[in-house]
């Protein structure tokens, strides 16, 4: 697998907030994306980008889950996007991320690959939530290509 970094700017996603056990996301994360889809004709005048599933700790955001997360399944939007009664905006600052290209058949080799293979032989780090971008044409779960975006840091000392 190929690791690419990139260095993002800040940028804001308008979803459908939810939250519960880190363990039990595929569960309770689908139903925050049927959610989104649904009403999708609401915001659509207000997407400029793909769409993203970001992660965030419970009560720190942005850091990683523990035994539970907060998930937003949504679509990126300018960044002074006021969110729609019913919607939850996430504003992502400046972040650095090692993004990999998977599949969902290929999501838990992709996290396997970044923290066995990549991490131990890179300057890098994690730093946060990993987030999970699905281009304007992706379509097809299972088939269409996604991204891992795992925000890191050069190691320190």
């Amino acid at each position: 697998m190929e690791v690419q970094m990139v260095s993002r700017a800040a940028f804001a996603v308008l979803g459908i907030e939810g939250r519960g056990p880190a363990d039990r996301g595929p569960e309770w994360v689908p139903p925050l994306w049927e959610a989104a889809r649904a009403r999708i004709g609401e915001v659509q005048h207000l997407i400029t980008g793909g769409s993203w599933g970001l992660m965030s700790a419970v009560d720190e955001p942005f850091a990683r889950w523990g035994a539970e997360g907060k998930y937003l399944a949504g679509f990126e939007v300018a960044w002074t996007t006021e969110a729609p009664d019913g919607w939850t905006l996430w504003r992502v600052p400046p972040t650095t991320f090692a993004v990999i290209a998977c599949t969902m058949a290929t999501y838990g080799k992709a996290w396997d690959y970044f923290h066995n293979e990549f991490l131990p032989n890179a300057e890098y780090e994690p730093a946060g939530a990993v987030h999970e971008f699905y281009p304007a044409g992706f379509r097809v779960l299972g088939i269409d290509t996604m991204y891992l975006y795992f925000t890191v840091r050069k190691k320190q000392g």
